[in-house]
């Protein structure tokens, strides 16, 4: 009970209304499932960050290239490469989660857009591989700001019923970006060069500015208690690290399937992206009321199994067809999971706690982007790009088992523990 008991206190904290919906779910769940999810600022959210995560998958199979080609680095290189945005995505959380209360939502994601776009812009001139880190880091800290401020937002406008449904269809920006964009940046990387491909995205990415223009978003209304602000929300860090032991697995996809696939004969990078993403997207648009309708247990345990068939399948596939097909179990766990343990995370959780609870959480995402980077970099440099997948579906594997023997477990006590504060 010790992780969620912030959960409970903020259970406490609850409207009326919250407290009826315990008690009497069947006319006042019906209600709430006929509000719209889809409205106007959900959209202008979704238009904005979609514009990053785009770039973002322009850039995707072309980076380990330029880590590897122009800039002369190896595979720990590339491994970095990526892992270093989680140090600055870290670190900047303490500070800017609080601002979201007290600024809201629009100006950090317009900045945050704004410093995407220039570290990705710039990245094609750099000379050598710290030069690029400094830029990484840089679009670290813009993709905390995201990632923190729209899913606050968005669960924010949504009934909580439906914050899982909410969750998948925006989070099916990223994976509309991991399935279209590699093939942008294929063709102008092929077409023009690196730099190109670089600006090109860059500019997608500062685009994103544009539909938060028209946002008009009111800053949260908090009561007035006095109560101080929170920096950490504990009931976020077991959801949170069974995440970040699934997320292994997608770092080791995106880092490296741009050097196996050559290896495979018949793969192409840019059909392994896209099979990712449609069947992610059938999960995440398709599928997107399966967490609230299945519920965290069912849904973490289908999810982080499907992650773990999916990777060890990749790591021994002697062929194109094979790799295909094994990737769609990897990208059903990739689509369900996250809507799932984010949804279990912010259940009972009020306002004045959403951002915090949001940012832990998605912390926990960071911390395993950086140390799954620099792991996969090494695991690959020392027993090559099979063992990467090998090794990211036993770090799978042990998510589950903390999903199974610490995180539902201590979920279903603290709604026994509610439901009968409420009773």
């Amino acid at each position: 009970m010790k992780c969620f008991a912030t959960s409970a206190a903020s259970t406490r904290q609850q409207s009326p209304a919250s407290v009826q919906l315990e008690r009497w779910p069947s006319f006042l769940m019906a209600a709430e499932i006929k509000e719209r999810i889809l409205t106007g600022r959900y959209l202008i959210v979704f238009a904005g960050s979609f514009g990053v995560f785009f770039a973002n998958g322009v850039i995707t199979p072309v980076l380990p290239l330029f880590v590897k080609g122009p800039l002369g680095g190896g595979d720990v290189a590339v491994g970095l490469t990526f892992a270093i945005t989680a140090v600055s995505a870290i670190a900047i959380r303490p500070w800017v989660t609080p601002k979201f209360n007290s600024w809201g939502y629009k100006p950090i994601l317009m900045g945050a857009f704004a410093a995407a776009g220039i570290s990705i812009g710039l990245s094609g001139f750099m000379p050598n591989v710290p030069s690029l880190i400094a830029l990484r880091l840089l679009f670290g800290a813009a993709m905390a700001c995201i990632f923190i401020g729209s899913l606050t937002a968005i669960t924010s406008w949504v009934p909580a019923a439906r914050a899982g449904e909410a969750v998948s269809l925006f989070s099916a920006a990223p994976y509309i970006s991991m399935g279209l964009g590699p093939f942008l940046g294929q063709w102008i990387f092929h077409t023009f060069d690196y730099t190109a491909t670089f600006i090109v995205a860059g500019c997608i990415a500062g685009f994103g500015i544009i539909p938060m223009i028209f946002l008009k978003a009111d800053k949260p209304k908090l009561p007035d208690d006095g109560l101080p602000v929170k920096r950490f929300y504990a009931g976020a860090v077991m959801p949170g690290v069974v995440i970040a032991f699934g997320i292994v697995g997608m770092i080791a996809f995106g880092a490296f399937i741009p050097l196996f696939a050559p290896t495979i004969p018949g793969m192409q990078v840019q059909f392994a992206f896209l099979t990712l993403s449609v069947v992610v997207l059938g999960f995440r648009i398709i599928g997107a009321k399966l967490p609230d309708r299945w519920g965290p247990k069912r849904t973490g345990i289908v999810a982080t199994t499907g992650l773990i068939v999916g990777l060890a399948a990749l790591s021994v596939t002697p062929w194109a067809l094979w790799a295909y097909l094994s990737i769609v179990p990897f990208a059903m766990g990739m689509a369900l999971q996250y809507p799932g343990l984010l949804t279990l995370t912010l259940e009972h959780v009020d306002d004045r706690d959403r951002p915090v609870a949001i940012s832990t959480f998605t912390m926990l995402f960071d911390i395993s982007n950086g140390l799954s980077g620099l792991f996969v970099g090494v695991v690959a440099a020392v027993a090559g790009y099979r063992a990467v997948f090998a090794a990211s579906a036993f770090m799978a594997f042990i998510g589950l088992l903390i999903l199974l023997l610490v995180v539902i477990p201590r979920y279903e006590a603290l709604k026994r523990s509610i439901s009968t504060r409420t009773v």
